[in-house]
């Protein structure tokens, strides 16, 4: 028997199943299946399982975009964040929501904005999306400003909630959870000085987006009551997030400098950064702790690097549950207030390996 057949064969069986087959087998009405199906409506307990064994013994598989059709919810989230080859936070966070999402009964699609014209691939996955009959959708659409203006336009011209996440949005009238860089960056820094460190040095990514500049900004505050004349001449700027422009950036950088005018610690935005750092102080000769400490940002691959990283873990599991609980309320009808708000949700540090206390040297 061919394959071709089988799947034929199965095809024809299931089609041939309706509520009226599944009413007979477990002698009940078909309105008794059909509120069995739909999860809605009284049914004793000794019927309903009645039911559901004689929809399993037939492979009854209930037909959701019917329920949809039909005015009831499709129990499935959109999701779009962006592709990106080196930071894997996007894909941490994509699996968590789809965990979650399954943890509340809902189906998640994802769609990974590509390099290109994002502002078109958006638009055709947002409508994509809605020909599905998604109950709502999260974004998460990194720090690109003309990607985050453009979901919010979207997002008032369509009938069900969207919920933006992870990187702070210049845009309103949206729900927004969000990580509190600002003080992920504060709490990093002042790690470092309970150890011992005033001399640390700054390495991030250039200023263009509301993230890049929080994380800055978290390294300045605490540098203001650590060392303040010491930040602005140690604070540098690299142009991507990537484990080359760390390194690079880290040779540039210590080959001016004399080793007694080194910094005691590296305070690095990202742990891609950071292990860009590494591979520059391998290149140099100079030991992680022992000569000089390094703390990261985001905890990606900080637990892979040698000698484990430092750094501050960013909340994914708890964004990632409260964008879907937001989500589900708000497609639900249970979230009474129609209004949008931004929720901070702050790192938390973890420490590993890779810093020095030298309060006693």
């Amino acid at each position: 028997m061919s394959l071709e057949k089988d799947e034929n064969d199965f095809s024809n069986h299931v089609k041939k199943v309706t509520l009226k087959m599944i009413a007979k087998e477990a002698g009940v009405s078909i309105s008794c299946v059909t509120r069995c199906v739909n999860e809605s409506g009284y049914v004793s307990e000794e019927k309903r399982q009645k039911v559901y064994a004689v929809m399993e013994k037939l492979n009854y598989i209930p037909n959701q975009q019917a329920k949809f059709l039909r005015g009831g919810q499709s129990k499935l989230i959109g999701h779009i964040h962006l592709s990106t080859d080196e930071n894997i936070l996007f894909v941490k966070i994509a699996a968590t929501i789809e965990r979650k999402s399954y943890e509340r009964g809902y189906k998640t699609i994802s769609y990974a904005l590509e390099e290109g014209n994002k502002i078109q691939m958006l638009n055709e996955m947002m409508n994509d999306l809605l020909s599905y009959g998604v109950d709502g959708i999260i974004v998460n659409a990194g720090g690109e400003k003309n990607i985050i203006q453009e979901v919010g336009r979207k997002a008032n011209s369509i009938s069900v909630p969207v919920v933006m996440i992870e990187r702070p949005a210049d845009v309103y009238e949206i729900e927004k959870i969000l990580i509190d860089n600002e003080e992920g960056s504060y709490v990093a820094v002042k790690r470092l000085h309970d150890n011992g460190h005033k001399n640390i040095a700054y390495l991030g990514v250039v200023q263009n987006a509301p993230v890049e500049r929080e994380r800055f900004r978290g390294y300045v505050q605490a540098m203001m009551n650590i060392h303040p004349e010491y930040y602005e001449s140690h604070s540098h700027f690299v142009e991507e997030y990537t484990v080359e422009n760390g390194y690079l950036k880290t040779l540039e950088i210590f080959k001016e400098m004399k080793k007694e005018e080194y910094p005691t610690a590296v305070f690095a935005a990202s742990d891609i950064l950071a292990a860009g750092v590494y591979r520059a102080f391998l290149e140099m000769g100079i030991r992680i702790p022992d000569q000089i400490s390094v703390v990261g940002y985001d905890d990606t691959i900080a637990k892979f690097l040698s000698p484990p990283l430092s750094t501050m873990q960013l909340p994914v599991e708890e964004i990632a549950a409260a964008a879907v609980e937001t989500l589900i309320k708000k497609a639900e009808g249970k979230e009474r207030c129609t209004g949008n708000r931004t929720m901070k949700i702050g790192p938390v540090f973890v420490e590993r390996s890779s810093i020095k206390n030298i309060k006693d040297e």
